[in-house]
């Protein structure tokens, strides 16, 4: 048997993040593109431009597989396996694919996928792949009002004929609809944080990407593709920057967002904590707390990363951004989804040898603030300061699988410009998961 290997992240690429919109697609500047040519796109630009551009001989015959994550793999998302993208992307047919499917965590999962088979021995270079286009493949069907295609299968989960129900057990109406378990964990964790609170940390999401963006700093990380102007798919232009940072957002601007999401005693999910009176005197209002303000917005996407050996980077002269010590992964209830990153945080941590504090910055998903909130509450993270320095997907964007690559790459080069040793990034995942990862920087 083959003694482990170091496993090393190279190099990450992704498209801008547009803002989805399935309702009025015209207003989704990537409204044109499918979900597989945004992950084509930054395959070529990987291989074409990146590698070449810093010196490297790595080529795609050299790849040992490529590994693809996607939310929704069916539709315009179906892969044929993991394969279509590497073929958009002219990758020869000796190099495998596989598909993953593991909602949010999908891409950080085939980083993971990529770590286990590079430290085992069975491959070399790894191309990890996230995307979504929610646009195209939405998500939910908003009031019948889109088609849904494959997921969620609600005749199923809802019908209590169905020999499959067990309401008592996976509540489906409240897992399925990642607002409301957002709403629930709010509700839960309600002693500890405030929907002012939650508002105020997504400013600060806003703030933090704001001011990065204009230093130019999310440019090392982003291509260039061809969209449309808002409202004029015909009107073709170039896009560079993420859709959905908001500029000089206030406190008084996100608090005033509409509610998204429906309390427990309204019928939120079941048995809920608060009474109609508790809750009103609790948070001040009937209306549930999660909101387009605290919330992440669904956006289009692609991501790609690299991990390769020590002997690859020697062979290919590849230089790497950083190691890869260790994962973790974890289910909870899918009721409160967001509580995942937790569980699957202390795994990567005992894996790692390495304490909380060992941990010099973290990337946790803004899929809603009360998640990233938790989180740090539960794992005792000094949040203000090691936490998401560069704002989160509140103010970036969520394409769910994208995502965690971005994190995982976006951490590395934190760890870098910080002159710090260790990172870990963790996200939450639909179906009440978490996935996460821990790397050291080697400079």
């Amino acid at each position: 048997m083959k003694e482990t290997r170091e496993v090393y992240l190279v190099d990450h690429v992704r498209t801008p993040f547009s803002l989805s919109n399935p309702l009025e697609p015209d207003n989704d500047v990537f409204s044109k593109k499918w979900g597989t040519e945004l992950a084509a796109y930054v395959l070529k630009e990987m291989f074409n431009n990146r590698i070449p551009n810093k010196g490297s001989s790595l080529k795609r015959e050299n790849v040992s597989e490529t590994l693809i994550g996607s939310a929704l793999l069916q539709h315009e998302h179906g892969t044929y396996g993991g394969r279509i993208p590497g073929w958009m992307a002219n990758f020869p047919f000796h190099v495998p694919g596989t598909a993953f499917d593991k909602q949010d965590g999908s891409g950080m999962k085939t980083l993971q996928v990529g770590f286990g088979n590079i430290s085992m021995g069975y491959s070399d270079v790894v191309v990890s792949v996230g995307f979504d286009q929610f646009t195209r493949v939405p998500l939910h069907n908003y009031g019948e009002k889109v088609k849904v295609f494959g997921w969620p299968p609600d005749k199923l989960m809802f019908d209590p004929e169905n020999k499959w129900y067990n309401d008592d057990l996976y509540e489906w109406k409240t897992s399925r609809l990642f607002f409301q378990t957002a709403q629930k964990l709010a509700e839960e964790e309600a002693d500890i944080f405030t929907k002012e609170e939650m508002d105020k940390f997504s400013v600060r999401s806003h703030n933090l990407a704001e001011k990065a963006q204009e230093e130019g700093y999310f440019k090392e990380e982003i291509m260039a593709i061809k969209g449309h102007k808002v409202g004029e798919p015909e009107n073709e232009i170039e896009i560079s920057e993420d859709q959905s940072i908001k500029k000089a957002i206030t406190l008084e601007d996100i608090a005033n967002m509409p509610s998204i999401s429906t309390p427990g005693w309204a019928g939120g999910y079941k048995n809920p904590k608060f009474t109609k009176d508790a809750y009103v005197a609790k948070f001040g209002t009937e209306n549930g707390i999660i909101t387009a303000g605290n919330s992440s917005p669904l956006c289009d996407g692609a991501s790609v990363c690299l991990l390769a050996s020590k002997k690859a980077l020697e062979d290919y002269k590849l230089k790497p951004m950083a190691k890869v010590i260790s994962i973790g992964f974890a289910g909870v209830d899918p009721t409160v989804r967001g509580r995942g990153v937790v569980p699957a945080s202390q795994m990567a941590l005992e894996h790692a040898n390495l304490k909380v504090e060992d941990i010099d910055f973290w990337e946790i998903n803004e899929s809603f603030s009360i998640v990233a909130l938790n989180a740090a509450n539960k794992l005792g993270i000094d949040w203000e300061n090691k936490m998401n320095i560069h704002g989160g997907a509140i103010a970036i964007g969520n394409p769910a699988s994208a995502t965690g690559l971005r994190i995982t790459a976006n951490l590395a080069r934190i760890l870098k410009e910080k002159k710090a040793k260790y990172g870990l990034a963790a996200i939450s995942s639909g179906g009440g998961q978490g996935t996460a990862l821990v790397i050291e920087n080697l400079d």
